[in-house]
């Protein structure tokens, strides 16, 4: 007797039909027993609402009802032949084709494989082995092994790709008599074995429903127990030859079948966020009509996804997809992550270096640990009272220092403190990866204590000092080595538990969180997986360095989802394949395009779609075929359906309509195309058909009525205003002149970012460095010395002096080549220096920090100027005096240029020193220029600015104005210059935003003068 096909037809949701159909077969009186059935889906979603909808069924009448089992495809079979042997899991299977594949000579399988990965190269063979397995399991599951395969190709003629197959045929036997020597069942091979020996048996009732698509291992066990196999088909008996005899579609009916897709259910958009708001659009238009459980959203498109929730949630409505969180997405997969990337970086016997450490610590479970760990640690006074700063001053530190990696520490303290004590928590953290490393951790411990000593102490020797490093070199390098070690997976498995143990162990975890339930599921399952790992033989197991083994353990359990906790009140959202038995009345589809529906798969290494074809595997054809029936069932049981395809994808790349939709009429193919590729001009046919249909088709992007467009993009108000100003930097006036408000960030409050990721010195730094070898020659003995050879070793050995105090000794090769550079150009300084001596000119002062008392704002309101200017020269015959200011930008830039654009002024620094040295008694005419020291060493020397007496007037005119709207800190713009673009201001000045709002302004235009009370502006 043959399986029984029983069709439910389509007029209703297929779940409801078939509760009707479990109702009427096995409820018996007051009794409702399904103990004794089986129910068979195509994924667990529809396993779930089944259990729901036969609950709200049989609840009022059969409270007593016995729920069936549940089950999919995927684990039916082990519920029909006896298992003699332990079935091996995925990760076992993986590992043993690693195991086969380094077994066999390489000869015997470069026809498929020219060239083997290095066993050292974990991704490389776990990337292939996974494709084997993969490649495996597919053919076993149609009841093939890789022989068939190889004969079959010899068969057509194709004899180079049967050779490839003769190799990986001799790669599976290896791998079955690898699992046969581990005492381990291949779960595949079993499936094979129980079929061919007759083993399938079963006592309970299996009931398939919407199992339109079934591989030929499954039809063949479910052929031993067909006397007690119904198929449920969701379609009417007037559709039985479009199915075969397991309830499956036949390719042949529904390749031809015209779907005939009713324009007026389409809607065209462009972008998917045209998409998700045409979406938003079509669930608004329900005015309420329908509850949120009454709704689903189709995504063939999974990147989609974001951009939906989003529309959603901007429309005031809640959205869910089954994958509320993927695994790699959880707080400790990430910190696993970023731990095995910094143990990576550790090359030439050096410890891991600086990039990747401030990476990892900006982990916000790991941050607070460090903080934790400096409250407990910290015994210096200075560096403990500033401990929660602690991620600024490592920033700090790696952007003053450039060190390439963590060693001895510079600079001062307590910075040099927090950072020394933040790379030994991080060390600390990393050493519970190695097994068996108390004598590591003590050692550290010692470590640390010493360098607790030395740092806390400024006059420890030098010889103390070099002591310390040595020790400190010598164990990170003993750490070093032992994370590079190759030791057995299983080694490193129950280090990377330890790791998650230390930062989790205390923590507070509130279920109703999706990220802490994220947390505690990464946790259990990386559990799991040191378990199972602890359980495999240790001949299979790889070995790896530490951060090889925590990506390959990572790898396993990446791609597990964690779902959100239920929202009755969200709507939710499907793939498209689960869309057949979702029994939501209301359908909005998104993605209705090809490649998305249906699927499409041509490329792959091995199994390419036209060797499918011949073997009679799941190729393109098939997936056509169910793709089709599941558009119609979709058609023919919702009471509302929507399908919207859009032009483009989340990359931006073309689109084109689904052949599905092109299943229909061949006289309206023209208008359908037409319609797509040129929505501003429809066909009339088209156009006649949406005005004769109830549905709406928009025409761009829904927004709520009665809202108007207002940016959500809003530039923050100027908030803690500080006291009355007193004292105006001279620099400050060209951040004032370029933007009020950008002064305001810099200037008032003190803003500025610190780069996180520095390798190299930046303008500012490399900059600073020559300031400072500049400004020490300045007050040298040879600032008068007329030789050039003299001048250029005295700065050359200023600059390695200062280097080597802050950059130390594990600087990078880029470092190193600045440092030359800035050779160089001292090379050509002296040689302009020296001449410059002899021309009579001397350095009077260098550096000199200079205010002016008595300057006054145009409303005649005091107020200091001050300044630090980097030189003044004296001429030692006629008495004249210079002002220079050091510039050591790229490119030489005219004193004329970098003050004035257009007649007008953007600078006042340099006709500001005039007044500045006032103070020093020099009241007569002084000259005013730069000493360019650019890249071009032909353009060092100075260069002297040429303004006259009324535009130096000017300028301390425009000084004064400015000077008064400073005081009154009046923002009257929020200017967008080209000097401005890419500033450290402009993403909090959101300068990217078109139409960015600045609500504010106005009440900052116009400020009353002297105004000034420490509050906030909603006070004001």
């Amino acid at each position: 007797m043959g399986i029984t096909r029983h069709f439910l037809g389509w007029k209703q949701p297929a779940l409801v039909s078939a509760v009707d159909y479990l109702i009427s077969r096995f409820a018996h009186g007051d009794q409702f027993d399904l103990s004794k059935v089986i129910l068979v889906f195509p994924g667990r979603r529809a396993g779930r609402r089944m259990l729901e909808l036969l609950v709200q069924r049989a609840g009022p009448k059969w409270p007593a009802m016995i729920p069936p089992r549940m089950v999919t495809f995927n684990s039916l079979p082990e519920l029909l032949y006896p298992q003699k042997e332990q079935l091996a899991d995925d990760l076992t299977q993986l590992l043993v084709w690693r195991k086969a594949l380094y077994a066999v000579r390489e000869s015997e399988i470069a026809a498929a494989l020219p060239r083997r990965p290095s066993e050292e190269s974990v991704t490389g063979w776990m990337a292939l082995c996974e494709s084997f397995r993969k490649l495996h399991n597919e053919l076993a599951a149609d009841g093939m092994e890789f022989d068939e395969v190889f004969e079959k190709l010899s068969q057509l003629g194709n004899f180079e790709e049967a050779e490839r197959w003769r190799a990986l045929r001799r790669l599976q036997s290896e791998y079955l008599m690898q699992m046969d020597a581990l005492k381990l069942w291949d779960r595949q091979a079993a499936r094979l074995i129980a079929v061919q020996q007759e083993e399938c048996q079963t006592d309970c009732q299996i009931i398939l429903i919407g199992t339109v698509d079934m591989n030929r291992i499954i039809r063949q066990m479910l052929d031993q127990v067909a006397d007690q196999v119904t198929s449920l088909v969701h379609a009417p008996e007037s559709e039985a030859d479009a199915f075969d005899e397991y309830g499956c579609v036949k390719p042949d009916h529904w390749e031809s079948r015209p779907l005939d897709v009713p324009l007026s259910m389409t809607r065209i958009t462009g972008s998917p966020a045209e998409q998700a708001h045409a979406a938003v659009t079509e669930i608004a238009s329900l005015n309420g009509h329908y509850r949120a459980d009454d709704i689903s959203i189709g995504v063939a498109d999974d990147a989609m996804v974001p951009t939906l929730l989003q529309a959603l949630a901007d429309a005031g409505v809640s959205g869910q997809w089954p994958v509320g969180m993927l695994v790699s997405e959880t707080r400790p997969y990430r910190l696993l992550e970023a731990l095995a990337t910094h143990i990576a970086s550790a090359k030439d016997d050096l410890p891991p270096d600086f990039a990747s450490l401030c990476d990892l610590v900006r982990h916000p479970d790991l941050s607070a640990w460090i903080l934790d760990h400096l409250t407990t640690s910290l015994t210096d006074d200075d560096a403990y009272a500033n401990r929660h700063l602690w991620l600024n001053a490592l920033d700090e530190y790696v952007n003053d220092h450039l060190q390439m990696t963590p060693g001895a520490m510079l600079g001062r303290s307590p910075r040099r403190i927090l950072v020394a004590e933040v790379c030994r928590a991080v060390e600390d953290l990393t050493r519970c990866l190695v097994p068996d490393s108390s004598e590591a951790e003590d050692a550290g411990s010692s470590v640390g204590r010493l360098h607790h000593e030395a740092a806390g102490r400024p006059g420890a020797s030098k010889s103390r000092q070099k002591t310390l490093d040595d020790l400190i070199e010598v164990i990170e390098k003993s750490l070093t080595s032992q994370l590079e070690k190759r030791r057995p997976l299983s080694d490193w498995a129950e280090g990377a538990v330890r790791v998650l143990a230390t930062i989790y162990h205390d923590r507070e975890l509130h279920s109703e969180s999706l990220s802490d339930r994220g947390i505690v599921e990464c946790v259990t399952l990386l559990q799991d997986l040191n378990e199972q790992l602890q359980r495999i033989p240790r001949s299979v197991l790889p070995l790896c360095s530490a951060s090889q083994a925590i990506q390959l353990l990572l790898k396993q359990i990446a791609d597990e989802s964690i779902a959100p906790e239920a929202n009755d009140e969200a709507i939710e959202m499907l793939g498209w394949l689960e869309l057949p038995l979702d029994d939501s009345p209301v359908l909005v589809m998104t993605g209705f395009n090809e490649g998305f529906v249906p699927e499409s798969i041509n490329s792959d290494a091995f199994m390419p779609n036209s060797l499918r074809t011949k073997l009679e595997l799941t190729d393109n054809r098939r997936r056509y075929a169910r793709d089709a029936y599941a558009l119609s069932v979709i058609l023919n049981s919702r009471r509302r359906l929507v399908l919207i395809k859009g032009r483009k994808d989340v990359k931006g790349n073309p689109l084109t309509p689904s052949r599905l939709w092109f299943a229909a009429d061949i006289n309206s193919l023209p208008d359908r195309i037409r319609w797509f590729y040129d929505p501003e001009n429809p066909p009339l046919s088209v156009a006649q058909s949406v005005v004769d249909s109830t549905e709406v088709i928009p025409q761009g992007p829904w927004e709520p009525t009665g809202v108007s467009r207002l940016s959500g993009f809003t530039v923050p108000a100027p908030q803690h205003v500080p006291d009355a100003v007193t004292e105006i930097k001279v620099t400050s006036f060209r951040d004032y002149l370029d933007c009020p408000y950008r002064y305001f960030l810099t200037r008032e409050l003190k803003l500025w970012p610190v780069e996180d990721d520095v390798r190299e010195m930046n303008a500012a730094v490399f900059g600073t460095l020559m300031h400072n070898v500049l400004s020490e020659f300045g007050v040298s003995r040879l600032r008068d010395a007329r030789s050039a050879l003299d001048i250029a070793d005295f700065l050359k050995n200023v600059l390695q002096r200062r280097a080597l105090a802050q950059f130390g000794r594990t600087r990078s090769a880029t470092v190193s080549v600045q440092l030359r550079m800035i050779e160089s150009r001292m090379d050509a300084f002296a040689e302009w220096q020296a001449e410059n001596t002899k021309e009579g000119w001397k350095i009077a002062y260098s550096e000199q920090e200079l205010t002016c008392s008595d300057f006054t704002d145009s409303l005649g309101r005091p107020v200091r100027l001050k300044g630090r200017i980097d030189r003044i020269d004296k001429h030692s015959r006629t008495g004249a005096w210079r002002i220079l200011d050091y510039k050591t930008s790229e490119t030489a830039a005219k004193p004329n240029n970098t003050h004035r654009t257009k007649g007008e002024w953007k600078d006042l620094q340099l006709p500001l020193y005039r007044l500045l040295v006032k103070s020093l008694g020099i009241k007569r005419d002084i000259s005013l220029g730069y000493i360019q020291l650019p890249g071009d060493r032909s353009e060092i020397g100075d260069q002297m600015a040429e303004w006259t007496s009324e535009e130096l007037q000017d300028a301390e005119s425009l000084a004064r104005e400015v000077a008064a709207e400073i005081i009154d800190l009046r923002i009257s713009r929020l200017d967008l210059t080209q000097f401005q673009k890419g500033s450290p201001m402009s993403r909090l000045c959101q300068d990217s935003v078109i139409d960015r709002n600045i609500p504010w302004l106005a009440q900052w235009e116009g400020r009353t003068p002297a105004l000034h009370v420490k509050t906030t502006l909603a006070d004001d």
